[in-house]
């Protein structure tokens, strides 16, 4: 039972009211709060005129009698998009802001949904502002991604690899997976109701791209950034190409574990740290050093073995040589401060080619690189024992060998980080490889200095601190900017192969064309006799999507969309990117056009799916249109089916989707799916999004629907809504909903800008579904029953004024449900679209701010919650008639109009609510103390107890009773709580829940009391 007797009105609160909902009562926390346990299939109508793609709906079709997302979704974009609603206009103030594109590799998933909800919800709140707004979508061409699936599918139904079909017809087979996807995915952002530009989609290897991709390059290579370089990079054997750090997933373990890879038929087990020893040469006394490793193979590639130069232990072999237990060379035992002489042995062994911190040591003292693995991941440089063998089969035979030769020193479990391909599940290998790399040093100096000049503000704010801590510290590690793949942008640099002995022979060439490439040689070289091959590798995804704010415009031909649209405004992307994508592209803005690509940058964490990472390999990955179109159990699984996902692990995420998902997922909607996921936090550490979230929207839509069909049903013939701002003698509940839709003006234009849509979204379903819905329109139910023409004509005008701001409020984040309720809004002079209606702005509200009647009307809802809690106890709440008599007496009345108490009469289903008079009989009601002590409030419920059966009764008194006994338990227990280590907000949480339970213990001691007084004792 409630029977806290406080008005919790605003947001986030815990406790609640009683509210009438046309004879029903429900608690704030069932309209607001209640999460859907159970789904059940919703139905749904559909719309069935024939209507050309592009004309405008039409809306003379009676609506359905319930909210159906079929109906109301139906031939809106073709329109919106065919009338150029989504275009820029020629106002001054704009807003640009650049979709992240969604890669090619297959259909969007509920990330994407999310990202793109918040983008549509800031670009549409702009556009209804008045600015000259453009959102620019795109798709992105994802290297590795996408030839990775195309590889399998090629191999899936042919059983042919790319290098079995040759490079043409492996590239025509990728351009013509991307036509199918692009397609799909166009759909789907369609089918979401953004409102992007689609006359400026680009594709990241469209020739416009393409172009400010090559002279990107060009640029940077002439400045000296770009140069071909012996470095560590990230390899992926199965892949035979380089990849980037964000495709490097870290899995940490704690011991032997058993991971599948590519190219084995078993399971390879890492997490051991194997010890051997280093022959010291020369050494009279037989010295040996110990050395361990996770990597056991790598010992073929060691040059060095590294000590602590203060390690007394090692002091006297610096300088000295170490055998090489397999080859024989020498490998010098050097002195480093870098080495941790209190971890393991003290000495550590160096294989330059093989690791980067190693590289780095190498360097820096000269020593020998040897490069041991192949790009296919077999050994070279090894000796004809392990050469052309497999490096973990390799690994085994070290072992071996070393047993054999007696320098074997053991082996431990170890905890490690496994570097895995996200790609392929290959296990990734450090290693030295010539690529081109471009250097970020200056840049990344560029980037911080704009954060702290302001040129670029992170929301939310704190990324500040990570954006300098980050890019400081990596500021001196070059970009491996060039991959081994077929698909993506051809690096343009031209190797030079000339027939004479010029010492330029062998160096490349780079120009924007082949065309300029050669005449960029023949210069160089004097004559013409020579031969340009260019390089065979290409860039790097992140780079070529580093410049799309500006390439997307047509950068570097200065053009009338590169001039009016770029700086864009704003980027929103997930904290995962914010230095792979977003740097960079700050980086490269800033050094190749003068100006930061953007003034804010917007952060989103890191979603879960039932607190767990979304994976496609965990099979939690929901795609959108399901939740859009509804799914069944069965349909999810079989989308599972033709999946990557390994078959061991399918029946255990079959499991997890069966307890998840057991009814599937019913028909939600794009507004419901937009507006839940605008409705998360998802400024803090992560966002775990739940299915239940989806369907409570829907059911807010549904909501709304019915509130307009019940006004609609009052729109006399030809009904056009009134000019409420000049109406002088409006009714206090109609001043109230005024007042209320003010408040929401002020509170979007508060929370719009920083990006605060969960409060947006939480004030929208608490103002339709509480304020409009359970309050106003039920006390506007007597007014337009049974009021005078002119009454009813005003009652309507507030309802239809009310609605044609709540549903601009609404429409950035349920453009569909808003649109087809605002064309059939009976309002003069309306915008064509409500997508590119004036958003309600504070000033034209603020005629209607009324902080008196706002207190009137919280003193009423305390008093009439308080007696509706009072009937509760009794059961006398949700009777089919009204019942009892309340007496308000006092101060409190001056103050308070009369037409604002008796609304407590209708609100709390009284029979009569008496005001300055006392009852007949002082022993038929009860005083309850609500707001101050130096006035009352009594309640006369005298006739309806008396008038129960004994067996009735009984089991009232048994409830009150039990009731009792509860509460002071709970308040007991409560008190023996020790509070010597409470402090600060947890001491005032607990003072608070302790003033609240004696409250409600008052109240059930005065409910017994009551009890006994009408019923003189009987019973009790």
């Amino acid at each position: 039972m409630y029977i806290c007797f406080r008005w919790l009105h605003s947001l986030g609160s815990q406790k609640g009211i009683y509210i009438s909902t046309g004879g029903r009562a429900l608690h704030t926390r069932q309209l607001l709060c209640k999460k859907a346990t159970r789904i059940h299939k919703i139905p749904s109508a559909s719309y069935d005129v024939v209507t050309i793609p592009g004309d405008k709906k039409d809306v003379s079709v009676p609506l359905p009698k319930t909210y159906s997302s079929q109906f109301t979704e139906a031939a809106w974009y073709d329109w919106w998009e065919k009338s150029g609603f989504f275009q820029p206009t020629t106002g001054k103030e704009k807003f640009v802001m650049l979709m992240p594109p969604p890669n090619v590799t297959g259909k969007l998933h509920i990330g994407h949904a999310f990202t793109n909800s918040i983008q549509d919800a800031v670009v549409r709140w702009n556009r209804m502002r008045g600015l000259s707004t453009l959102w620019i979508p795109g798709l992105d061409h994802a290297g590795i991604a996408t030839q990775v699936m195309v590889e399998k599918q090629l191999w899936a139904n042919e059983k042919l690899t790319r290098h079995d079909v040759g490079r043409p017809e492996f590239l025509r087979l990728i351009w013509n997976w991307k036509h199918r996807k692009a397609e799909e995915i166009y759909s789907q952002l369609r089918r979401m109701g953004l409102s992007l530009d689609w006359s400026k989609s680009f594709f990241t290897m469209d020739d416009q791209v393409k172009n400010a991709v090559s002279n990107a390059f060009c640029q940077l290579y002439d400045e000296g950034l770009i140069s071909r370089k012996n470095r560590i990079v990230n390899w992926s054997c199965i892949l035979k190409s380089t990849i980037a750090d964000i495709e490097v997933e870290r899995v940490d373990i704690q011991g032997p574990t058993s991971f599948p890879v590519p190219g084995y038929s078993r399971e390879v087990t890492l997490g051991y740290l194997t010890s051997f020893a280093y022959p010291v040469h020369n050494s009279e006394k037989n010295e040996e050093i110990v050395v361990a490793t996770t990597r056991l193979e790598t010992m073929l590639g060691d040059t060095a073995i590294a000590v602590h130069p203060d390690d007394v232990r090692y002091q006297h072999l610096v300088g000295s040589q170490a055998t090489h237990p397999f080859s024989g060379r020498m490998v010098p035992i050097i002195a480093d401060e870098f080495v941790d002489r209190e971890k393991g042995t003290g000495a550590v062994k160096l294989t330059p080619a093989h690791s980067s911190v190693d590289y780095q040591i190498a360097v820096k003292h000269n020593l020998r690189h040897i490069n041991i693995l192949s790009d296919d991941g077999t050994l070279c440089n090894c000796g004809e024992v392990f050469d052309g063998m497999k490096r973990f089969d390799a690994r085994e035979k070290v072992a071996q060998i070393l047993q054999k030769k007696g320098l074997w020193r053991g082996q431990t479990s170890h905890p490690m980080s496994v570097p895995i391909c996200s790609r392929s599940s290959d296990i990734i290998e450090p290693k030295l490889k010539e690529q081109w790399f471009l250097d970020c040093s200056d840049m990344a100096m560029d980037a911080i200095q704009a954060a702290e000049d302001s040129d670029i503000e992170f929301i939310p704010s704190y990324y500040s601190k990570l954006w300098k801590h980050f890019l400081t510290q990596t500021r001196e590690i070059p970009w491996c900017i060039s991959r081994q793949l077929w698909w993506g942008h051809n690096i343009p640099a031209y190797k030079l192969l000339s027939d004479s002995n010029s010492k330029l022979n062998g160096q490349y060439v780079v120009a924007p064309t082949f065309t300029e490439a050669i005449t960029k040689a023949t210069e160089m070289l004097g004559h013409n006799k020579f031969k340009l091959v260019q390089d065979e590798d290409v860039l790097d995804t992140w780079f070529s999507s580093s410049l799309l704010p500006f390439a997307s415009l047509g950068w570097p031909v200065q053009n009338p969309n590169l001039m009016t649209f770029y700086p864009t405004t704003m980027v929103e992307s997930g904290s995962d990117i914010l230095f792979f994508w977003i740097a960079r592209m700050v980086m490269l803005g800033k050094k190749l056009t003068g100006n930061p690509p953007f003034r804010q940058i917007l952060i989103h964490s890191l979603l879960l799916s039932h607190g767990e990472k979304m994976s496609k390999s965990k099979g939690n990955v929901i795609d959108p249109m399901s939740i859009i179109q509804g799914c069944s159990l069965e349909e999810l699984q079989k989308s599972l089916e033709s999946s990557n996902i390994d078959r061991k692990e399918m029946a255990a995420i079959f499991a997890e989707q069966k307890k998840q998902f057991s009814s599937g997922i019913p028909e939600c909607g794009s507004d419901a799916l937009r507006m839940a996921l605008c409705s998360y936090d998802f400024k803090g550490a992560s966002i775990n999004i739940e299915v239940e979230t989806f369907v409570e929207y829907r059911s807010l839509c549904n909501k709304i629907w019915q509130i307009f069909k019940f006004y609609q049903n009052y729109f006399p013939n030809g009904f056009i809504a009134s000019n409420i701002d000049q109406v002088n003698n409006l009714s206090a509940k109609d001043c109230w909903i005024l007042d209320k839709c003010a408040h929401l003006t002020e509170l979007c234009a508060q929370h719009f800008p920083k990006a605060n849509l969960d409060v947006i979204t939480y004030s929208l379903k608490r103002h339709w579904a509480v304020d409009f819905s359970t309050i106003y329109l039920e006390y506007s139910k007597p007014t337009l029953q049974h009021g005078t023409a002119q009454e009813k004509e005003i009652a309507l005008s507030v309802a239809v004024k009310v609605m044609d701001m709540s549903l601009k409020c609404l429409s950035p984040f349920m453009p569909y449900l808003s649109e087809e309720l605002y064309q059939r809004l009976p309002l003069p002079n309306k915008a064509p679209s409500i997508c590119v209606a004036s958003f309600p702005s504070t000033h034209e509200w603020s005629i209607f701010r009324n902080h008196t009647i706002n207190d009137d009307f919280e003193k009423m809802f305390k008093l009439s919650s308080s007696i509706k809690n009072f009937k509760a106890q009794f059961g006398l709440l949700h009777q089919s008639k009204r019942v009892g008599t309340a007496y308000i007496i006092g101060p409190l009345r001056q103050g308070i109009p009369l037409e604002v108490l008796h609304l407590i009469e209708h609100d709390a289903r009284l029979t009569s609510l008496q005001v300055d008079k006392m009852p007949d009989e002082s022993n038929s009601v009860c005083n309850l103390e609500v707001l101050q002590p130096n006035y009352t409030v009594l309640v006369d419920l005298s006739d309806s107890i008396r008038s129960q059966s004994e067996e009735e009764l009984e089991k009232m008194s048994g409830k009150l009773h039990k009731l009792l006994v509860s509460q002071r338990q709970l308040l007991d227990e409560t008190l023996r709580l020790d509070q010597t280590s409470l402090d600060g907000a947890d001491l005032q949480s607990h003072n608070s829940k302790v003033a609240d339970l004696k409250k409600e213990l008052t109240t059930a001691e005065k409910c017994v009391e009551y009890v006994i007084n009408v019923t003189n004792g009987s019973n009790l």
